[in-house]
């Protein structure tokens, strides 16, 4: 990155080297960060309602022509098992502490719920994901 910039200033690249540590210097002595261009801040607001209406047209168009009368609507979520704490608050002097989770913090269900254009919400449900059985006749039974 300041090696390009160098060159288009005119310098040869034996003239100026940059290490990693001359970056962070620079950028710290500068007040500046890298930051990462994300895909939300590349459009406007106005692109979004464009998009929007567009996308609202398209639905009701798509509902008038096939005659649906009710249009449901579905999300998921995730609830956990079990909560463990993750961060806890110490001095800035005091060894790390480590918090044993033994791997249960990723585990979780994923709710379903649900509820269409009459306003009637449908009872949530769970999906539950395990591990595949190592059991062979509880495999043979799976696949049957």
């Amino acid at each position: 990155m300041a090696l390009g910039t160098a060159i288009d200033a005119g310098l040869d690249e034996n003239e100026f080297s940059a290490s990693w540590s001359w970056l962070k210097d620079f950028k710290k002595g500068y007040q500046l960060s890298i930051r990462a261009r994300t895909r939300c801040g590349q459009d406007t607001q106005a692109d979004g309602d464009a998009a929007l209406a567009t996308f609202a047209d398209r639905i009701a168009h798509f509902v008038m022509e096939h005659e649906i009368e009710v249009i449901c609507n579905a999300d998921q979520t995730g609830v956990n098992y079990e909560y463990l704490p993750t961060k806890t608050f110490n001095d800035r002097a005091a060894s790390t502490i480590w918090i044993k989770c033994g791997g249960k913090s990723k585990e979780r269900a994923t709710a379903m719920v649900m509820a269409d254009t009459t306003g009637k919400k449908y009872p949530m449900f769970l999906v539950l994901k395990t591990a595949a059985s190592k059991v062979k006749k509880v495999v043979q039974e799976n696949n049957a």
